[in-house]
This record gives C-alpha cells, structure tokens and sequence, in this order.
C-alpha cells in the first residue's frame, strides 16, 4: 500500500509537470517519455495498444535501459492488478545512444472498470539514474454488461414448457401402446 501512495504521489508531482510538454524531462536521467495518446475510453476485457517513445536528450548514451508499464486506479475501492493487464510490462532497450530515440509498443487489455492512468518509467539495470516518468495515459473503463434480461422469459418459460409436454407425449404414447398389447 505504501508503494501505491509513493507512485500516486510522484505521479500528483510529475504529472502536471508533463502536461503542456507531453513528456518529463527528468535531472540526472536525460530521458524524456512521451505517449501517443492521453485518454481512452474502453469496456472491460477491450486488449488495446499504445505505444511510447524514449528519447536521450542528454549528451552522452544511456546504457542497460529499461522500460515499465504500470496501471493505477484512482478509485479507493478498486484493487488494480497490473499484471492482470499485462503479461510483458516490461522492456529491455539497451543503450540510447545520445539524441536518439526509441518507439517501444505495449499491449494491454481492460481489467477493471473505473477511472485509471497508465504511465512509463524509465532507468537503467544498474539504477544508477534518475526514473523519468511519461505523462498519464487516462482511461475511462466502463463495465461490461455480461447478462442481458432481454430474450430470457421466453427461455424461463419455453423451456419447461417443452419438457412437460415431451414427457407427456412419452406417457401418453406408453399407455397407448400398452393397451393394444393387452388387446
């Protein structure tokens, strides 16, 4: 939990930051993350992409980089599960020669409904720089409906209905042929 409320707060301090750039810039990492969308809004069980891009604006190559995807939800009453979300939130670049830049894709499908952000960090294997962070990613997640009261009195109904009156032709057609043997 207190890592939820570390993420949440570095997200209410980067975040706003990010919002009339589209990336973070971050001192000491010389990295900036932007995304290629801000919000979407989706049903439950919708798999979606997007896709991020590192760029090195510092003057020397950043090596052993690595990437992460995370989801938090902004609602006190849900439990989010990231690796719930997705399978691979992680990636591994390499080095980002200075100046350069890299597209990463994610893939990840809609787990739980409510107000979310996703977001990228970024840092090295060794952790020896600073975590950039990228602008939120806002998802609104609608719940899928997934019993439909339409069509189901006709099934409540029918299909006892068309059992009763099968056992009855079953009976009907026994007696019948029972008094003919007796005949």
């Amino acid at each position: 939990m207190n890592a939820l409320i570390a993420v949440v707060f570095s997200l209410a301090v980067l975040v706003p930051s990010a919002v009339g750039s589209g990336a973070v810039p971050q001192a000491g990492a010389g990295v900036s993350i932007e995304l290629d969308r801000s919000d979407l809004a989706l049903v439950v069980g919708d798999r979606f992409g997007f896709t991020s891009t590192l760029r090195n604006d510092g003057t020397r190559p950043m090596p052993d980089v690595v990437a992460h995807v995370d989801v938090v939800g902004l609602d006190p009453g849900v439990y989010v599960d990231p690796e719930d979300w997705s399978s691979e939130r992680t990636q591994f670049v390499g080095t980002l020669p200075a100046g350069q830049s890299v597209q990463l894709a994610w893939t990840v499908q809609a787990v739980n409904p409510g107000p979310l952000v996703i977001y990228v960090t970024v840092t090295s294997q060794q952790g020896s720089v600073a975590v950039a962070v990228s602008p939120a990613l806002r998802l609104d997640v609608a719940s899928r409906s997934t019993v439909s009261g339409g069509g189901i009195l006709p099934v409540v109904f029918g299909v006892p209905a068309v059992a009763l009156i099968a056992i009855g032709l079953v009976l009907y057609l026994r007696r019948r042929g029972g008094s003919r043997a007796g005949t």
